[in-house]
């Protein structure tokens, strides 16, 4: 849900920049038709970094982890593994 937030979010600001400029074309000389586009540059910048700090946050955000009940073998909790993971016991160094 967050993911389709931001991409609407993006759409509007890049939509209405081009409707802006578009405008302010038109117009030629008005002063507040291309301060507009200026400050829709600028919020499309903020919901640029918007987008991007809320993306780190699901990809890396906070993780919390927890294990319940009786366990009675070995348990992995990671995000990201990279390389083998060996959950016996470690093999004989003289082999």
């Amino acid at each position: 849900m967050r993911r389709w937030m931001f991409a609407l979010a993006t759409a509007v600001m890049a939509s209405a920049i081009g409707v802006s400029v578009n405008v302010a074309t038109e117009l030629g000389t008005n002063v507040w038709a291309w301060v507009a586009v200026g400050v829709l540059t600028l919020a499309a910048a903020g919901v640029a970094l918007w987008v991007q700090s809320g993306s780190a946050e699901a990809e890396g955000g906070a993780v919390t982890n927890s294990v319940s009940g009786t366990v009675t073998g070995s348990v992995v909790q990671a995000r990201d593994i990279s390389g083998p993971v060996n959950l016996g016991r470690p093999e004989d160094p003289r082999r």
